[in-house]
């Protein structure tokens, strides 16, 4: 295990710093608007060249519009994440525009869902078709290309404060993807660390993005459960998603594992880790060859998260 850790040290220290992003390529799937908007105009207010790709025409143009003349370079490509040939064919327009992408931003996401207890296998395939497997299409089509220019580069896969704290009935088929994207970035996050290519997840809480279209439109016609409805009244105060989007930079600069941009969470993250705790029997046997193997595994991991870390 030692020598495991001394060789991601070495690899790591010979990476490349993306402290400095000025001139570097990113790619944003549902960059039009909301989250990944406030991410494109973060990138390119620091000099980032950018591809917004969004499924949605009319939010690609609206974004076009917004963004003025001398906003930076930038490009837009209609992407649905979900379309492996259509993502092979982006990452090739982008690599054509742009050259050597170092930064991908999966970013794609919807919110609206049937309840867990409802939840029909259409419903399921829906939410993670986009939520998780957008995010695999995105990392198994980029990931490669990111590895192989040797450059360094950074991945952030947009999760959610639901895929920290579990969310009830009505929001729980959205939880289950967002889950699963916050344990692919760790994991991710310690394969790719010997490459020098940083990994993110990005736990937003409420921020002002067209994911809850339907849910609003839903709540005006009184046609939703009480806490999509909540969630709908909320937006008014929501967090502005440039803000988001700088936290984000920020996060790429210090190769940080998680951005957490909305410290309201903080006492009830620390109250679920609390009961997680609480949960753990200490009285039952445990086989000193097992107690071992579980040591040696977690060195093996404190040695790559070592390594990540700037110094």
């Amino acid at each position: 295990m030692e020598c495991m850790g001394a060789h991601a040290v070495g690899i790591v220290q010979m990476g490349v710093d993306m402290v400095e992003l000025r001139g570097k390529v990113a790619f944003i799937t549902g960059g039009a608007s909301g989250i990944g908007f406030g991410m494109a105009r973060a990138f390119l207010k620091a000099g980032m060249r950018v591809i917004i790709a969004d499924v949605s025409e009319s939010h690609l143009e609206d974004a076009a519009a917004q963004l003025k003349t001398g906003a930076g370079e930038y490009s837009s490509i209609k992407l649905d994440v979900t379309d492996r040939e259509a993502m092979a064919s982006a990452a090739d327009a982008a690599e054509l525009a742009f050259g050597k992408i170092h930064v991908l931003c999966n970013n794609a996401g919807i919110g609206l869902s049937a309840p867990m207890t409802s939840a029909t296998y259409s419903d399921w395939d829906r939410m993670l078709g986009i939520n998780l497997y957008g995010v695999i299409n995105g990392i198994v089509t980029f990931m490669p290309r990111i590895r192989a220019h040797g450059e360094g580069g950074h991945i952030v896969n947009t999760s959610s404060m639901a895929g920290v704290l579990a969310l009830p009935d009505a929001g729980g088929v959205y939880s289950t993807s967002k889950f699963a994207v916050r344990g692919l970035s760790e994991s991710l996050r310690l394969a790719l660390a010997q490459y020098g290519v940083g990994v993110s997840v990005l736990c937003p809480g409420l921020t002002r993005t067209r994911i809850l279209e339907e849910t609003q439109t839903a709540a005006k016609s009184g046609d939703l459960d009480e806490l999509s409805a909540g969630f709908a009244d909320a937006q008014q105060f929501a967090m502005d998603p440039l803000t988001v989007g700088e936290a984000v930079l920020e996060g790429i600069r210090r190769n940080d594992a998680y951005i957490l941009p909305h410290g309201e969470f903080i006492d009830e993250v620390r109250q679920m880790q609390a009961e997680i705790l609480a949960s753990f029997r200490t009285d039952l046997p445990m086989h000193p060859q097992r107690a071992a193997f579980e040591d040696s595994r977690r060195r093996m991991i404190e040695d790559i998260k070592a390594a990540t870390r700037k110094s």
